[in-house]
């Protein structure tokens, strides 16, 4: 048994020593960095055939750790769309490695800072990745005003780097962004994938969308930011997953409290007023109840949770079919099939 032990007290000793060599020399640190260089290079294995969704912003402007503002990917094996481009949520998608080279657009369900201000990083990664011309920006009424202001702002840049890099690498009309109006209640397909956009409740903010993503039988619906409505339940009721915008009323009031008690009447207004065009998560809480085939997941968490306490808070009356996410949370749908597999 001594044997036994010093063995391992030895094997451990041998590990710490390799490992600070590695850390703390030229030598080690060239090995490291080429080892990693190799992997992040490597060609991501092929995706099998389904609906995946990833979180890539969980929050909303309210600032959290960890999470970045709203943002969902969808991803099959041909197709690679992205609704919303939160603040932070470029950032997970080029950690995540998503193949940007082959995105076939972004869809914004509304222009509210945290649903649009990664868009301009969004467009310069997969420009610079090789992206075959312009990247598609699909949106309702005022998706061309949002899609041109953000390119007059880029025009430097853009300019820039196809200057230091050349046409050939970098062609300067592929880096500007190309906007897609469309009906707020409205169908597009590309291939296989079938993207609805239907009138979300976000009022006075409109329009705003919410959609709902087919792909082989499976069905995604994302709803931006909105209340619960009929429309929502519809889209709602036939779907595998239901990813949803959430309002905590019991946090919101606790932030109310203590703003209004230190003075401050800015925030004290706008605690108010989020109240009137989020859906509280009771109400997701409900939804979920009258959809028990579906899996409802809440993002864009208004305020992001800081904490296990604010976490708790959030689930207060969750269902078996409830999930509450975090940034780099993944949801797989496989096509012919009907489970729902979540990736922490």
């Amino acid at each position: 048994m001594r044997r036994v032990a010093l063995g391992v007290v030895a094997a451990a000793l041998v590990v710490l020593v390799l490992g600070f060599t590695l850390i703390n020399t030229e030598r080690g640190q060239n090995l490291l960095l080429e080892k990693g260089a190799q992997a992040a290079s490597s060609v991501a294995p092929p995706i099998a055939d389904g609906l995946h969704v990833f979180v890539c912003g969980s929050a909303a402007p309210i600032p959290a750790p960890g999470r970045a503002q709203a943002c969902i990917a969808v991803i099959t094996p041909d197709h690679f769309l992205v609704v919303d481009t939160g603040s932070g949520s470029v950032n997970n998608i080029g950690l995540e490695r998503l193949p940007v080279e082959r995105l076939d657009g972004v869809f914004l369900t509304h222009f509210h800072s945290d649903h649009i201000v990664d868009l301009p990083t969004l467009n310069v990664i997969s420009w610079a990745s090789g992206h075959d011309g312009p990247l598609r920006v699909y949106g309702p009424p005022g998706v061309e005003e949002v899609v041109a202001g953000f390119n007059q702002a880029m025009g430097l840049d853009r300019r820039y780097r196809t200057s230091h890099h050349g046409e050939d690498y970098l062609p300067a009309e592929s880096g500007v962004m190309l906007a897609v109006e469309q009906a707020p209640d409205s169908e597009r397909v590309l291939g296989e994938l079938r993207i609805t956009s239907f009138a979300a409740d976000h009022s006075p903010v409109e329009p705003a969308v919410s959609y709902r993503v087919d792909y082989k039988g499976r069905s995604v619906v994302i709803t931006g930011d909105t209340v619960v409505t009929d429309s929502l339940r519809a889209h709602v009721a036939t779907a595998d997953l239901l990813l949803t915008d959430a309002l905590s009323l019991p946090i919101v009031a606790a932030l109310h409290e203590a703003v209004s008690s230190a003075g401050n009447r800015q925030l004290e207004k706008i605690l108010v007023d989020i109240q009137e065009y989020h859906a509280p998560a009771r109400d997701i809480v409900e939804l979920a109840r009258s959809s028990d085939t579906t899996t409802v997941a809440l993002y864009h968490l208004v305020p992001g949770p800081r904490n296990v306490v604010m976490e708790q808070v959030f689930k207060r009356g969750f269902n078996d079919n409830m999930v509450l996410t975090h940034d780099g949370m993944w949801f797989h749908l496989p096509a012919g099939s009907t489970e729902v597999e979540i990736e922490d």
